[in-house]
């Protein structure tokens, strides 16, 4: 699920998404099918030369075999793309030994799920013209979720931001921050959607936490979820993708979602239903994807090339419109259509960043911190409802 951005300001933070059929298979609730060839046995024979067969995992729709056809057949590549339905299948085709993958996605915060496996391979920049500090948006070139120990492991290419979608009608009062949603006329219309990359850092954040996440105790771990008990009080039901939030939003069943892809306003109005997205005083949730290298990679130069043609302005813009998610390079807006573009204030989004932070991951492992695990636990109890 996801949407778009939110500049600085009140007035920018209206002027950002307008949705659009998107990301992540979260958002509509498909399971993950292979798209094109499944991942075949890894047998190792270095390739040199950029062609050939290239294996990737990613999101539904971003594989870009029809955003970069054109670069793909110029140059011989064959990509058989494996669709992820979240980031375990990732994981676990990592973890399972012998699978080949030249090229996957990471969302943020995997980044120290990956540095604790060692399964990516160093990235060669170099390779890499269009990743540049000057084109590149600042909050996505360098940072410690895409490099470490001097070295770059990941190349971040696409982002977006997750908020409060509502149904207008019949509202009492304007919605100004996630505290309206505690409002008596949500009572038993309100839903969460299952995306703790979204969800978990919000309700840190409106809880008091914000600074501290995802690095929190066990016993504020505790706190959160207990403060947010008035929110699951509101709740009818939790869905589990953003086609089960426009469904729910059709049947009249709920009134707003706690956090979800601004998106969903456009299908529920494909159904005669309008919704609206807001972003509160709290702000978003900012999510951003990268692609790395693993370990069983084995056509590495196909794999940078690939990664470069991402990044290519006008490759950028047709990925935009095509998931309605945020550029990283500067240079595409300029080749955006209009009401794509119109979607992100890009003149403000270096400001809207240093306010709105992309959050981590809870830590696999900690004697000081709750794990990734404790969130999970705690997580599926606000679900039930206990």
């Amino acid at each position: 699920m996801s949407v778009e951005k939110d500049p600085c300001g009140e007035s920018s933070l209206e002027t950002l998404l307008n949705p659009k059929i998107s990301r992540r298979l979260l958002m509509l609730g498909a399971a993950a099918a292979a798209a094109g060839a499944t991942l075949g046995r890894w047998v190792p024979s270095a390739q040199a030369a950029v062609g050939g067969v290239l294996d990737i995992m990613t999101w539904e729709g971003y594989s870009l075999q029809t955003e970069a056809a054109d670069w793909i057949k110029a140059n011989a590549i064959r990509v058989n793309a494996s669709i992820m339905g979240n980031q375990d299948d990732v994981t676990a085709k990592l973890m399972g030994g012998g699978v080949r993958l030249d090229l996957a996605e990471y969302s943020n915060g995997y980044n120290e799920l990956y540095k604790g496996l060692n399964q990516l391979k160093p990235i060669d920049v170099s390779k890499i013209p269009n990743y540049n500090s000057t084109d590149i948006i600042n909050k996505f070139h360098d940072g410690s979720m895409w490099f470490w120990d001097g070295k770059r492991f990941g190349i971040p290419w696409t982002w977006g931001v997750d908020t409060i979608v509502y149904n207008p009608k019949g509202l009492s009062a304007p919605i100004t921050s996630f505290k309206d949603l505690l409002r008596p006329e949500f009572k038993g219309k309100l839903t969460f959607l299952d995306n703790p990359l979204t969800v978990w850092p919000l309700a840190a954040r409106i809880t008091g936490f914000d600074d501290k996440f995802p690095n929190v105790t066990k016993d504020e771990l505790d706190q959160i979820w207990q403060q947010m008990q008035p929110y699951r009080d509101q709740c009818r039901t939790f869905a589990s993708s953003n086609g089960d939030v426009v469904s729910l939003f059709v049947a009249g069943e709920i009134s707003a979602c706690f956090c979800t892809w601004t998106a969903a306003t456009l299908e529920t109005a494909k159904q005669g239903v309008k919704t609206e997205y807001v972003f509160p005083k709290e702000g978003g949730a900012v999510w951003a994807d990268a692609w790395f290298i693993p370990s069983t990679a084995e056509n590495i130069d196909t794999a940078l090339a690939f990664i470069n043609q991402a990044l290519d302005p006008r490759t950028q813009a047709a990925m935009s419109k095509s998931v309605s998610s945020a550029v990283v390079n500067r240079k595409a807006v300029q080749h955006m259509d209009e009401a794509t573009k119109s979607l992100f204030d890009y003149d403000n989004v270096d400001k809207f960043l240093e306010t709105a932070p992309i959050k981590g991951q809870p830590p696999r492992q900690s004697d000081k911190y709750a794990t990734y695990d404790d969130w999970l636990q705690a997580w599926a109890s606000f679900r039930a409802g206990f």
